[in-house]
């Protein structure tokens, strides 16, 4: 698929919203890619959007670890509201499922000291056609809707981009963070504005510049599925793609591979691993898309890997660049914390995509790896997977190679270089 963008030719550091919030990216769990669009809660009780799935899920943020590792945002996504709106025009959360309406919920949510998250949509309405921001006949509820979300105590706001021509982003989205901005309360501001315009037919330019400094996080790829194969097209994405992506990407405005899908159905224990790598190599959002109440204690660890999570929420948000692919095998690399002497440690991933065999090496030169190394830097090479991080694999030099056994057919592994002093 080919992909379009415009270039501008003056790309300054002063891209991100000015606002502090979400320097790093942001972290938590979402309901869409685990639960869609189910709203039948008398055959499915457990697993229907209702107060209840966002309650419980909060709860388990709160009991299981997970908010102090930074996962703090419960977000709602579609299929939330009422199919009309009331007599003054304001969204109503829909009365069965949502008894005690959004405010409410706001309200349990942030006594667990976490924040909501909700869904709306650029077209006349959402992707599941429930009422939108834009409205029909013309009609438009940007500014009501912001301030009724502001007066709920909604935190993050998600706008979808289905049923409106996305010709019309670069001024419908805007609109809405202008909207958004002056609601009285900050939230971040979610957008689906690139993706749409990316698989438009033809592909319509996309304006990165406008959307970094639009956006706090800014999805441009397809929905992920729960599957490897979905997670293995979206890597590749970024990495042929690196040189025009990372020049938009950074503290306060994120590019979104979307939902971490590590607990769910569909994918093996060595591909969770991979994703959780390599979103966090990203400096991606990391929203969870599972069941919190029924998480395997091997997929909790994934999730919770202090060392991963690091990498991901590192001050500098860098994106990775991917320095090799070839034979089914690909090398990452991404500078982070700490610098020592002035020179960076870096995050290194080895994929295998091959499904022949079980396990193959990888080989790189540290001098490869670590793209600003001087000669004769040392670095002590960590397992980010073994022992929350704390694993010592060797001590290189930047003559030496690093050489690892690498599960195929989609396994990884994750180290981090470190210059010695």
């Amino acid at each position: 698929m080919k992909i379009y963008f415009i270039v501008c030719l003056a790309i300054t550091s002063v891209l991100a919203r000015d606002d502090g919030l979400v320097l790093t990216p942001p972290m938590g769990w979402l309901s869409w890619t685990r639960y869609a669009c189910e709203i039948d809660c008398v055959k499915y009780p457990k697993s229907c959007i209702n107060e209840d799935l966002y309650k419980e899920q909060a709860d388990r943020l709160a009991a299981d670890g997970f908010k102090e590792l930074g996962y703090n945002y419960v977000n709602i996504d579609d299929c939330w509201s009422e199919m009309q709106r009331d007599g003054n025009k304001r969204l109503v959360a829909d009365k069965k499922r949502f008894p005690n309406g959004i405010k409410a919920l706001a309200d349990y949510v942030h006594s667990k000291g976490l924040k909501l998250g909700i869904y709306g949509d650029v077209g006349p309405k959402t992707c599941a056609g429930y009422p939108s921001q834009n409205g029909v006949n013309g009609s438009n509820y940007f500014t009501i809707d912001a301030k009724t979300f502001a007066e709920w105590g909604v935190d993050s706001f998600k706008f979808d981009g289905c049923n409106e021509d996305p010709k019309h982003f670069d001024d419908l989205f805007p609109k809405m963070g202008k909207a958004l901005n002056e609601s009285g309360r900050q939230m971040v501001y979610i957008c689906e504005w690139p993706l749409y315009q990316h698989f438009h037919n033809p592909p319509i330019a996309v304006n990165y510049e406008a959307v970094a400094k639009t956006c706090h996080v800014f999805r441009n790829f397809g929905d992920i599925a729960d599957s490897w194969s979905s997670i293995e097209s979206t890597i590749n994405f970024y990495g042929d793609n690196y040189d025009m992506f990372s020049k938009y990407q950074g503290p306060g405005h994120f590019f979104d591979p979307d939902m971490i899908v590590v607990g769910d159905y569909g994918i093996a224990y060595h591909h969770a691993r991979t994703q959780m790598a390599m979103w966090s190599m990203f400096s991606a959002p990391l929203y969870m898309s599972n069941d919190l109440r029924q998480l395997s204690a091997e997929d909790k660890k994934i999730l919770q890997n202090k060392a991963i999570i690091a990498i991901n929420q590192d001050k500098n948000a860098f994106m990775a660049k991917r320095i090799s692919n070839s034979g089914g095998q690909q090398v990452w690399t991404k500078r982070v914390e700490p610098q020592v002497n002035g020179q960076w440690s870096y995050a290194v991933v080895y994929i295998d995509t091959n499904g022949i065999g079980d396990k193959r090496y990888i080989s790189k030169k540290v001098s490869e790896l670590a793209i600003d190394a001087k000669n004769g830097t040392q670095y002590t090479v960590y397992d980010l997977y073994l022992d929350d991080g704390k694993e010592v694999l060797a001590t290189l030099k930047t003559t030496d190679s690093l050489e690892l056994l690498v599960a195929t057919g989609g396994g990884c592994r994750v180290t981090k270089l470190v210059p010695n002093k």
